[in-house]
């Protein structure tokens, strides 16, 4: 029987189960992360796993092999915006966007949880948050088993936008209950060891803070009826502008505590302007999240899908609103005035561009959060594709703005002719959409509001 090695050293893969095979793309992948010398054979053998699975509900396996190599290969790179972290990132957007309850729950998981740790990563935990959310219960598989632990990985990350000490040790404290918890359940020696070593960070960092009453700051909530139901839902959902929406849904006042008041006295008209600007980007934000939710409430019908779609299409002038309050904070040198947020980053405002020093040369994880959240947004600049997801959503907020979508509620309404297409989508479409969008709106405000107080410190 042919050992690991050899099998990976082969010139014909197709002798081989694809297990084999694929346990030996494995091996290498170690062989590369311990030695940061990339094996001869590993592009060979991803792109053979790439042909054979094609058609399969495990292909997404190989594409998942090929983001590892592209992390590694990352990491030797010096620019943290590197052609192999964008290809990373789009790989993962269309494996979680294309697969969708369409392959087996063991599949799934894993797409979940290796592109959540890539998000939390680049600074977008609030998102890797969500992802996790999603994974599907199943008995005995080792990816559903890290669910748990990569939540509390994902809070140590959340943890250090926060500047309030009491909210830095609550979200500190739920991390370190779920890594203790979640290491308890992994089954696998190197996964216990892994999130074992994440474990012990979380307890150094909480005892770096010190004792904290973290219920000295807990106020009820007085609401009552439909209002109470609606700031529910907020909460349950992760749609409150609220630092504690993460860590404890349930018990979190339920209100929106984001704003931003200037400290320089100096620069007192600069300052007023900039208040202003965010109180009215938070009332645009709470506005449309109310018509959200009212319009899911009601049965399906015309009004209710008109009412979705305009919610829809006003989410994208928060984005354009968030990316104006960062030119205006940073005091950007705007060739382009009207920029949003997918060219904001770039000399003159342009893709083809270096980026900008304020971006480029940043520490600011929640900044470069931000970043990222533009890319899934409105695609990436380094790739010559985009994420079919992305072209999609783009595509559909330009059909509402210049003509028309329809909403399809039975099979044989679909268009045959393709061009007709574009111009259709689903019930179920229009509502994840909807919400979607919302969701990342309220995210670009939370990292904004984030970046702004690591600048501040």
């Amino acid at each position: 029987m042919s050992t690991l090695q050899e099998i990976a050293q082969s010139d014909d893969y197709g002798q081989f189960d694809l297990k084999e095979v694929y346990q030996a793309a494995q091996l290498l992948l170690q062989q590369f992360q311990k030695t940061r010398t990339e094996p001869e054979k590993l592009t060979d053998i991803i792109s053979h796993l790439k042909k054979r699975l094609e058609g399969q509900t495990s292909y997404p396996l190989a594409i998942l092999l090929e983001t590892s190599q592209l992390g590694i290969q990352h990491q030797l790179q010096k620019d943290w915006n590197s052609p192999m972290k964008q290809r990373q990132l789009f790989l993962f957007e269309s494996l979680h966007a294309q697969f969708r309850a369409k392959v087996p729950p063991t599949v799934w998981n894993q797409i979940c949880l290796n592109y959540a740790e890539a998000l939390i990563y680049v600074g977008r935990s609030l998102d890797g948050l969500d992802v996790l959310e999603h994974m599907t219960e199943a008995e005995r598989d080792p990816s559903y088993e890290r669910k748990d632990a990569e939540r509390g990985w994902g809070l140590l990350f959340y943890s250090t936008f926060l500047r309030d000490k009491e909210q830095k040790a609550e979200a500190l404290h739920l991390s370190r209950d779920l890594l203790k918890h979640g290491v308890e359940k992994i089954s696998t020696t190197n996964g216990r060891a892994l999130y074992a070593d994440r474990l012990n960070l979380a307890v150094k960092m909480l005892e770096e803070i010190g004792p904290v009453d973290v219920t000295g700051s807990y106020k009820p909530n007085f609401f009552e009826g439909r209002e109470r139901e609606y700031r529910d839902w907020c909460a349950k959902h992760h749609l409150l502008l609220n630092d504690d929406n993460e860590t404890d849904p349930v018990g979190t006042m339920k209100t929106d505590t984001l704003s931003y008041r200037h400290k320089k006295p100096d620069d007192k008209e600069r300052g007023v302007f900039l208040e202003t600007f965010m109180d009215a980007m938070i009332s645009e934000f709470t506005a449309l999240r109310w018509r959200l939710y009212d319009a899911l409430e009601h049965e399906p019908g015309a009004e209710r899908n008109e009412q979705l779609k305009t919610v829809y299409r006003q989410s994208f002038s928060l984005f354009t609103k968030t990316a104006q309050f960062v030119s205006h904070y940073y005091q950007l040198d705007m060739k382009d005035p009207r920029a949003g947020m997918q060219r904001i980053w770039f000399e003159d405002e342009q893709p083809k561009n270096p980026l900008k020093p304020f971006i480029r040369d940043t520490k600011n994880g929640a900044l470069k959060a931000m970043f990222w959240l533009s890319k899934e947004l409105f695609g990436y600049e380094q790739s010559q594709t985009q994420n079919i997801a992305t072209v999609r959503s783009l595509l559909l907020r330009d059909q509402m703005e210049r003509s028309f979508v329809q909403v399809i509620t039975k099979k044989e309404e679909i268009a045959e002719i393709g061009e007709l297409r574009k111009h259709q989508m689903t019930q179920a479409e229009l509502e994840h959409m909807a919400m979607s969008n919302v969701f990342k709106a309220r995210n670009a405000m939370m990292y904004l509001g984030f970046a702004i107080a690591l600048e501040k410190k």
